[in-house]
């Protein structure tokens, strides 16, 4: 079964305390930081949309780039729907690691640990010359990603989530099984779905390989790409990534210099 195959049907409800619009200005206002004329945007692994639809509103003419399809319709879906301009949020399929947009984008995100998703030397290298194949000399570009040190400081454990919506309750079992020498923990998901309206329960797994990066490696991939390290900090709060900071984003710059 692929990664999000059935975990798209159910993803919005079991995000529903993550505070995307909290995100989306946060995310806005690091890219116009350093470039305070950004217009154009793509975001590699845009999920359901939700973060595109808020930069758009932001000002942003936004093109959400999704590999999983049941994401892509729920975001196409949502995109619709929402009191937007038409066309100044798009979204399409396509991978990370080899999508050609055939142009460049004043700013590049990949948000919510898209890049730790990428869990091969070969990978994480086609990512970044992705970004910058989509960057021209003063683009922007932002990811987020699992913190090696916190990963190995605070070991994964088993976690259970409890959600629901109008119509289903939700049970989510996630078991970790983490590869040091690889530096990817692999994480168990075990879905139990109840449908209030019948009461019949279903039930599935998925697996989703999550590689860690300490900070040398990742800037040593900046560098490669030939891009500019502008900052990296704890997600939402900018503070110095700690021990105990998981998710840590780099914002980075095309310079025309290497």
């Amino acid at each position: 079964m692929s990664v999000f195959a059935n975990y798209a049907e159910i993803y919005d409800t079991l995000n529903a305390g993550k505070d995307y619009a909290k995100e989306a200005e946060f995310v806005a206002q690091l890219l116009r930081e350093v470039a305070p004329g950004a217009r154009t945007l793509v975001n590699f692994g845009c999920g359901t949309g939700q973060h595109d639809l808020l930069l758009a509103k932001s000002g942003f003419e936004t093109l959400g780039v999704e590999l999983s399809a049941h994401m892509l319709e729920q975001a196409k879906a949502r995109g619709a729907k929402a009191d937007i301009l038409e066309g100044n949020a798009r979204f399409t399929q396509g991978d990370f690691r080899n999508f050609d947009a055939g142009r460049s984008f004043d700013a590049v995100v990949s948000l919510f640990h898209v890049m730790s998703y990428q869990t091969s030397d070969a990978d994480v290298a086609a990512a970044f010359a992705t970004l910058n194949a989509h960057m021209s000399t003063g683009s922007v570009a932002l990811f987020d990603l699992w913190h090696g040190p916190a990963v190995e400081h605070v070991l994964p454990e088993t976690r259970v989530r409890r959600a629901e919506n109008d119509n289903l309750k939700i049970l989510r079992i996630a078991e970790p099984q983490h590869d040091g020498g690889a530096r990817v923990v692999t994480v168990k998901f075990t879905f139990f779905v109840e449908d209030k309206n019948t009461g019949a329960i279903s039930s599935f797994e998925e697996l989703h390989p999550m590689r860690y990066f300490f900070p040398a490696e990742i800037e040593k991939h900046i560098e490669a790409a030939g891009l500019k390290l502008r900052e990296t900090g704890e997600w939402l709060t900018r503070n110095a990534p700690s021990q105990d900071t998981w998710s840590v984003y780099y914002l980075v710059e095309k310079t025309g210099h290497r």
